[in-house]
């Protein structure tokens, strides 16, 4: 079976937020620190951060121990175009692991159950099934990458992946909440009380 790679998606231009959310504070790194950090820890085989608004700080804030940095040209088209970027950066990987860059409080031990998923069951994808919602990390093959790729628009995986039922698509369940993502000045107040 070939690697898994995982993807970490940070090149949004935080509209809600106002200011450039992975850049603020949290713990003793940032939101996209703290992100990446539980990404490095697991046991996925490759990793990759996908860049685009703010580029040079945001890639300057990345203390990659085994990332690579790849910058999305086209990041105001939203996220497909930034998961499309990653994929296309690791053409040869059998799956990816997705991971939004404002998942500060994601667990290195989910990530590492997507994984043991892929390895043991080779999903066309799945989805976390947290206690309290369905959530990231997503899993896609790559099979699952070429059907999608045409695609475009906003919450694509979301639709055709939590809200279509997709047969195809398993659940991997967690007895945790899903981990916070900070979109607003009210999710960073609520994650920094927390």
């Amino acid at each position: 079976m070939s690697w898994i790679t995982g993807i970490v998606l940070a090149a949004g231009a935080s509209g809600r937020m106002g200011k450039p959310k992975l850049l603020l504070p949290f713990e003793d790194t940032t939101i996209l620190g703290a992100t990446i950090e539980a990404v490095e820890a697991s046991c996925l085989d490759r990793v990759i951060v996908v860049t685009g608004y703010g580029g040079e700080p945001v890639e300057a804030s990345v203390e990659a121990r085994r990332s690579m940095i790849v910058t999305n040209p086209d990041y105001r088209r939203g996220n497909m175009s930034s998961l499309l970027t990653g994929t296309d950066a690791d053409p040869d990987a059998g799956a990816f692991v997705l991971i939004p860059g404002d998942l500060p409080t994601i667990q290195t031990s989910v990530i590492d159950a997507m994984v043991a998923l892929w390895e043991e069951d080779a999903p066309w994808a799945a989805v976390t099934s947290y206690r309290n919602r369905v959530a990231h990390p997503f899993l896609l093959s790559s099979a699952a990458v070429q059907e999608i790729r045409p695609i475009s628009g906003e919450k694509v995986l979301g639709r055709l992946f939590v809200d279509a039922a997709d047969g195809r698509v398993m659940r991997l369940e967690v007895a945790l909440d899903a981990p916070r993502d900070v979109n607003t000045p009210e999710d960073y107040q609520r994650l920094l009380r927390d």
